[in-house]
């Protein structure tokens, strides 16, 4: 590392020391549920418990504004599911008319937002988040345990039968582990829409490189009760005040540096949301990259391998048995578009691929615009409720 890139890094570090007498909670560190009722919404949380003890809480928008709670008796049920560093707000922050959960609600559906052991939403039964133990997971274990017993936790509430799955980038990852893994679930599922799926990383063989040489160092850590990648709120609030106070996109160290990690597409951004969507990033265990570094590596969609001979085991995507949608971005640098690709091809070969094709005309739209670009509505939102609707109308009785 540079001097130059020191010295940016201790003035951040001073700036952040500065400011923290002067720290308040951040407007969006609101609870979810309180965000909705704030946009005029009516709210719900709700629990799932896993068979390894984790609690995931859900946040449910059963109605559209302004309607009465026995106006979401009977609705059609559509749980969506976060990524890495994501959580349930990651579909709220856009406030209505933007935001998929909002739209998905005025449409006439009723709204599950999930959470995935790790993020802040989510606890332990006996491990406080401190101990190390409640962080040795990968999304192994959220397509396992955690994705099926949120889509039971919303079938039981609703009496339904089955829901539509909307996932992005991890959240797509979890669902094709849980439908290769636990095949019963298939029929619980409508269908799904994956956004920015990630499965595949041939094009990132030298992050991956990178990340799995760097293990010697992560197990130092780890050693040393560092169990995590990300900040507390209260430090992640007090980082962005200190670098990313800047209207301009293009100056905006916290725009640059997530356009330079999902792809370059400054025309879509909004600093405003950035750094709203910064200060709700939320922790992510190490084996969760170390997970991904080995996929990318062996050019495999399989387990990790936690040292036993013969543990790992590649997910069998042909035991999927759900309509699938996926769509992609055609400037993403994660889920980027060959790699999706070569996933069509082998769900292709199940007869389940309903449809691939980019998310939207812009060939800029890259990992995160699927969440907060700043013409999210016409550019993907509403597409994507009127695609509901139509796998719905088409796969509701299969």
């Amino acid at each position: 590392m540079s001097a130059r890139s020191w010295c940016i890094i201790l003035l951040c570090l001073n700036n952040l020391f500065e400011s923290e007498s002067q720290f308040r909670l951040p407007e969006s560190y609101k609870s979810v549920p309180n965000i909705i009722r704030g946009a005029g919404y009516p709210a719900e949380e709700h629990r799932a418990l896993t068979p390894d003890g984790y609690i995931l809480q859900l946040h449910r928008i059963p109605t559209g504004r302004g309607l009465s709670r026995s106006s979401g008796v009977n609705k059609k049920a559509v749980l969506i599911l976060h990524g890495v560093f994501g959580c349930s707000s990651n579909f709220i922050l856009m406030g209505p008319g933007k935001s998929l959960g909002f739209m998905l609600a005025d449409a006439g559906y009723d709204v599950w937002l999930g959470n995935l052991r790790g993020n802040r939403h989510t606890a332990h039964l006996n491990l406080t988040r401190d101990n190390p133990k409640f962080w040795e997971y990968s999304f192994h274990e959220h397509g396992k345990y955690d994705v099926p017993v949120l889509i039971d936790k919303v079938l039981a509430v609703t009496g339904q039968s089955s829901l539509l799955y909307i996932g992005h980038s991890m959240g797509t990852t979890s669902f094709f582990i849980t439908a290769s893994l636990r095949p019963e679930y298939n029929h619980k599922v409508v269908a799904f829409v994956g956004l920015a799926p990630a499965v595949y990383f041939d094009h990132m063989k030298w992050l991956a490189d990178f990340l799995l040489k760097s293990l010697k160092i992560v197990n130092w850590l780890r050693e040393r009760g560092f169990m995590t990648l990300g900040l507390p709120p209260v430090l992640m609030e007090l980082f962005i005040r200190s670098v990313c106070s800047t209207k301009n996109p293009r100056d905006n160290f916290c725009v640059f540096m997530t356009q330079n990690l999902v792809g370059e597409n400054f025309d879509q951004v909004d600093p405003n949301v950035t750094t709203q969507m910064m200060t709700r990033v939320q922790p992510a265990s190490w084996r969760q990259f170390e997970h991904y570094g080995k996929i990318a590596l062996t050019s495999v969609f399989t387990s990790l391998d936690d040292g036993v001979l013969g543990d790992a085991k590649p997910y069998n995507l042909s035991n999927i048995r759900v309509p699938i949608v996926l769509l992609y971005g055609e400037n993403d640098q994660i889920a980027e578009k060959s790699q999706v690709m070569r996933l069509a091809r082998e769900l292709n070969n199940t007869g389940m691929l309903e449809q691939i094709e980019p998310a939207c005309s812009l060939p800029k739209f890259n990992h995160v615009d699927f969440l907060f670009s700043k013409d999210i509505a016409p550019l993907l939102n509403k597409p994507l409720v009127q695609k509901v609707k139509q796998l719905f109308e088409k796969y509701s009785y299969r």
